[in-house]
């Protein structure tokens, strides 16, 4: 069955008959599958404000253990998380009447592309090692080809014990892993390996991985080899050249850059709407995401309005086109790609 197929198939009304729905109280819940995830520290700080706000919305997924009175949390690792921090006892949860396994799976199908390649790795590793599925059965199980299934299980390989530990714990966030620290790790292992450990316990973004990356090929031999022993001395002179640089900029340079940063944010979150937010927490979250949307939409039209205005007053015999004419529109802002969108050409980054 494909998989698109697999899914019109649950959401048709067979979902429910294997789902029901209770409260839990925490020192009841199983995490054996804590590992798959990595953490995401910013997605964490928005939960944690909006179960402040609104409370649980989206229940946790789980499946009955051996011991009587015992679950296996099956998805919603980090909303457990961040209950326990908030001193919660209870959790609302969606029991499904399956194996660990086939629950594993069917939320693989479920939740989409709302996961990073590498927590696809961590899960194909768990269901080929600890399960004993063959690598023809993942493929037909997830309904992917045996090499897709081959390629993720590769990663593993590439990438050492130390980060993919730090990735885990949101050191080096998972994005950030697979755009410039896999294919650093496939041309020079060695290299990466010691960009890993310069960074010691600091925490770093997916842009500073970024500009350590270009940074990297475009430097020479001895260059590449400083950079990877001494990586935090390098993002700390480059925010020092940004710093004085914004300082040397005028009004219009920081408008410009304002309006780019309006233009990545709105590629962001149709990223982020497109491939890492389920259908069920859409549906849950639709008056808030329907808020948010009309209060952006308001403030650039009210943006739009005071740039077309000041044009007119401080260029006589300008019109509104004219403006429009030079951006291509500036409500077609949102709709463009800017710079940091578009993919970058070094090897391996289609992994």
């Amino acid at each position: 069955m494909s998989r698109a197929r697999w899914k019109r198939t649950i959401w048709c009304g067979d979902l429910s008959s294997w789902t029901g729905t209770l409260q839990i109280e925490l020192h009841q819940l199983e995490l054996r599958y804590q590992a798959l995830r990595a953490v995401e520290p910013a997605r964490r700080r928005k939960l944690l404000s909006g179960l402040c706000e609104t409370g649980q919305q989206v229940p946790v997924v789980v499946v009955a253990a051996a011991t009587t009175g015992r679950y296996v949390l099956i998805d919603g690792y980090l909303r457990v998380d961040v209950l326990r921090s908030l001193g919660r006892d209870i959790v609302e949860a969606t029991l499904w009447s399956l194996g660990e396994t086939e629950a594993l799976i069917a939320r693989f199908h479920l939740e989409g592309h709302a996961r990073s390649t590498l927590e696809e790795a961590w899960l194909l590793e768990h269901l080929a090692k600890d399960e004993g599925l063959s690598l023809e059965e993942l493929g037909r199980r997830l309904c992917r080809t045996k090499s897709w299934v081959s390629r993720r299980l590769g990663l593993r390989k590439v990438l050492t014990a130390e980060m993919q530990s730090k990735i885990a714990a949101g050191q080096i966030p998972a994005q950030a892993a697979m755009k410039y620290l896999l294919p650093l790790a496939r041309a020079n292992a060695e290299h990466a390996r010691k960009l890993v450990a310069g960074l010691c316990a600091q925490r770093v973004s997916v842009r500073q991985m970024g500009k350590l990356y270009a940074a990297y090929r475009a430097a020479d031999t001895v260059g590449r080899a400083r950079l990877c022993d001494s990586p935090l001395v390098f993002l700390q002179m480059e925010a020092q050249a940004e710093r004085a640089a914004e300082g040397q900029s005028t009004g219009v340079d920081r408008l410009v850059s304002d309006l780019g940063a309006i233009a990545g944010l709105c590629g962001r979150a149709r990223r982020r709407a497109c491939a890492e937010i389920s259908i069920e927490e859409i549906a849950v979250a639709q008056d808030r995401i329907g808020a948010a949307m009309g209060a952006a939409r308001g403030s650039f039209a009210m943006l739009e309005q005071e740039l077309l205005r000041r044009l007119d007053h401080d260029r006589p015999g300008a019109t509104h086109s004219d403006l429009r004419a030079a951006g291509q529109g500036l409500g077609d802002t949102c709709d463009r790609a800017s710079a940091q969108d578009l993919p970058q050409h070094g090897p391996g980054n289609s992994a």
